[in-house]
């Protein structure tokens, strides 16, 4: 049990200094009017590329992406929010299919994308233009879009939670399932818990600044 312990623990502090992620980016682009999209799109790249993200990932801690968009009004003495929109996109491996699980919420609104056997197609749902019905409500006004992401490492306390929602909302998805979390739940998996999971990592991008329509 010990030399568990140490094993993961040494495996840690290989890969803990690897703390910014190689050619990871947040990207907002600006809606086209020509196109009369319904708002801008969001995509982020490279976010589950680093090996310590991967490791947390096979050994049972899901990626959790959280994601904001917040549109800002110029003018003033301070810029001034107008509106935000939220959605959260979850990465789980299933040990049992050996896939990767990809699911978007925004609201009551859940998407479930599936699984996919590589690390690479979970990455590919990722990076796709994502369009937010999020539009100034002042015309000629001068705004610009705020982008916000936070890519964390589920540690055991949130796992309650996690499978509360997927119950919740994805219950015919996952029913008749086994739990991929159980190996977790015991003694050792909370130890390991606190020494790989809560890994969190925190991008901004804004856009250009525009004239509304």
């Amino acid at each position: 049990m010990r030399a568990l312990l140490v094993g993961f623990l040494g495996l840690w502090l290989a890969v803990a200094p690897a703390a910014a992620q190689r050619g990871a980016s947040l990207s907002v682009e600006l809606p086209s009017q020509n196109a009369h999209d319904p708002g801008p799109a969001v995509w982020a790249t490279n976010m589950l590329a680093d090996a310590h993200v991967q490791e947390l990932m096979r050994n049972g801690f899901p990626a959790a992406l959280h994601f904001r968009l917040e549109l800002w009004r110029t003018g003033g003495v301070f810029d001034e929010i107008e509106n935000t929109a939220a959605w959260d996109v979850l990465v789980q491996y299933d040990p049992y299919t050996q896939q990767y699980r990809v699911v978007r919420r925004q609201g009551k609104q859940v998407e479930d994308f599936g699984g996919f056997p590589a690390l690479s197609g979970a990455e590919a749902v990722i990076e796709r233009p994502y369009r937010v019905p999020l539009v100034p409500a002042r015309p000629a006004q001068r705004y610009y879009y705020n982008a916000v992401l936070d890519v964390e490492s589920l540690s055991v306390s949130d796992l309650d939670e996690l499978q509360r929602w997927l119950r919740g909302d994805l219950q015919p998805a996952v029913h008749g399932r086994g739990n991929p979390f159980s190996a977790i739940r015991n003694g050792v998996g909370r130890l390991l818990s606190r020494i790989l999971g809560g890994e969190k990592r925190h991008y901004e991008e804004r856009s250009p600044t525009f004239t509304a329509p």
